[in-house]
């Protein structure tokens, strides 16, 4: 087992949509670590930034990247999870609308 990357086992242990899972969740986490700098470089611009706010945004940010470390692909429901727990709301309303 290996966390954090990606990394094929001698024997290919994993297999093609556990990686593909995996590169979901990851790219999902890495989107919500992006909106977080952005809202830090957002709070950041104004003339009288809310510290209070980029520390918590910080922190945010912080615990996405520990989880997003953590990760391990061969678990397959931890990786259900994480997607469920971070996919978009727009894109979840519109599969939601598409099984209708």
């Amino acid at each position: 087992m290996h966390f954090g990357t990606f990394h094929v086992e001698d024997d290919m242990g994993y297999r093609y949509e556990q990686v593909l899972t995996y590169e979901v969740a990851r790219d999902l986490i890495n989107s919500h670590i992006a909106d977080c700098s952005a809202a830090i470089g957002d709070e950041q611009e104004k003339a009288a930034p809310n510290q209070t706010r980029i520390g918590q945004m910080r922190q945010k940010a912080a615990l996405l990247f520990s989880e997003r470390e953590q990760m391990d692909m061969t678990d397959d429901d931890a990786m259900r999870a994480v997607i469920a727990k971070y996919r978009r709301e727009t894109i979840r309303r519109m599969m939601e609308a598409s099984t209708d």
